[in-house]
């Protein structure tokens, strides 16, 4: 990944158009977006009961979306009778928009638990799939999961791979270990008190191709190992976010020990072997991983593994190849970093009014209101290609001055598209936004 030395700002573009505003008249509060690079978008609820939340886009949709056709609380969008899914939280979908995955809460019977879901949006009929599984058998040999296999103590904050083929997830149930795919175990060492194991689930861990198979071999659920290759890499709970690369093989993640911060890397999930990239006494942001990139965000001085110096806080992205990074520098608050799937494009959002790069010129930006935020996207080849500040004076209607926009998220940069949040008078709503050709590539 080259030093990024020139760059000028292209927010003067007239052909940027807002192809879909997915916003549900009653919520107060649609948080975390995802999109697929089909344009299918899921989101989250705030507030109780929670739930996911799909829109699917659609030429029959007008531009911009008419009050019927917005907020689709749909699961199947091809179901006129859309299914709900309440007490569902932090949504994800597979890079063609087929897989979607999220964890429910289970209030009933007591005490409340949750498990972790998948499903086919491309089936009407299809039924949630729990994967979050354990103690199943095959007692009569035929090499098929006998009977309905039992539900995990708790399983939260999944991630799905671009191929929809592995999930993560962090649960506090040392059974849920199943690297054989015959529902034997072992049993990992149990966590903790406050600590939670992160699973990797294979759901074609027989390589054909075939996902969801009941049949043993079919899938395995394995324990992500600490440095030591046999214990759990025990974490807490507090800002782990779990993120997959298109491919499923790269992990990434953030945890706090009690003591410092730290982020972590995982390059293959199949063979894996954690490694440390970053510590800090003040928090790194949920990070974002394409292949060997890693993109994340530092609140405060920080220590790269292999560096003896200590780098300023601010938006990086490093290639755990090479330990190359382009750092971003600014004069505001900056969050919620996100790579497109193939590694080009870097999403985040600031209150900045300025920003400089590898320690280069500060450039200002032109029309920032300040303290406000603004979505950002950077070019990761040489060039800051798009903001929301474009919208702002397009269309100050649709985007106050003063509305955050917060949140982003990308799929595949050659699917032109990017998913944030707006909040406009205290109420939030997912924004799904065509990117030109000609700004993307």
């Amino acid at each position: 990944m080259r030093v990024m030395t020139k760059w000028a700002l292209l927010f003067g573009l007239s052909a940027l158009s807002l192809w879909a505003v997915a916003q549900a008249p009653t919520v107060t509060a649609e948080l975390y977006p995802w999109i697929a690079d089909n344009g299918v978008a899921v989101w989250q609820e705030l507030y109780e009961p929670r739930r996911t939340d799909l829109f699917q886009p659609s030429a029959a949709f007008p531009d911009p979306l008419s009050i019927v056709n917005v907020g689709v609380r749909a699961i199947v969008p091809a179901n006129p009778d859309p299914v709900t899914i309440p007490n569902a939280a932090r949504p994800q979908v597979s890079a063609d928009g087929r897989w979607l995955v999220y964890y429910q809460a289970d209030t009933t019977p007591p005490p409340p638990t949750a498990q972790v879901y998948v499903r086919d949006l491309t089936d009407p009929n299809a039924t949630p799939k729990r994967i979050s599984y354990k103690n199943w058998s095959d007692a009569d040999g035929d090499g098929v999961r006998d009977g309905a296999p039992t539900p995990s103590e708790i399983a939260i904050l999944p991630a799905i791979s671009g191929s929809g083929r592995i999930v993560a997830f962090l649960s506090r149930d040392p059974d849920l270990n199943d690297p054989q795919g015959d529902g034997n175990g072992p049993s990992a060492q149990a966590p903790p008190l406050g600590r939670w194991l992160i699973y990797i689930h294979d759901r074609d861990a027989d390589g054909n191709g075939t996902l969801d198979e009941a049949k043993v071999g079919g899938t395995t659920t394995r324990f992500l190992p600490d440095q030591t290759g046999n214990t759990p890499l025990f974490v807490t709970l507090t800002e782990v976010r779990l993120s997959l690369d298109q491919t499923g093989r790269s992990l990434a993640f953030s945890t706090w020990t009690g003591t410092q911060w730290q982020l972590w890397f995982v390059p293959d999930v199949q063979n894996p072997s954690p490694q440390q990239i970053a510590t800090s006494s003040s928090p790194f942001s949920i990070p974002s991983v394409a292949g060997s990139r890693l993109a994340f965000t530092a609140s405060g001085p920080f220590q790269f593994a292999w560096s003896a110096q200590p780098s300023p806080p601010g938006i990086y992205v490093v290639d755990t190849n090479t330990n190359q990074t382009v750092a971003i520098q600014t004069n505001g608050v900056n969050g919620a970093p996100a790579l497109s799937r193939d590694g080009t494009l870097l999403a985040f959002h600031s209150t900045m009014t300025g920003f400089r790069v590898n320690g280069g010129q500060w450039q200002p930006l032109p029309n920032k209101r300040n303290a406000v935020d603004d979505v950002f996207v950077f070019d990761l080849t040489g060039l800051p290609v798009w903001s929301t500040l474009v919208l702002r004076q397009a269309n100050p209607a649709q985007f106050p001055p003063y509305a955050p926009c917060v949140n982003p998220a990308l799929p595949s940069s050659s699917a032109n598209l990017i998913a944030f949040q707006e909040i406009v008078n205290g109420v939030s709503r997912v924004r799904v936004v065509n990117l030109p050709n000609t700004v993307l590539r």
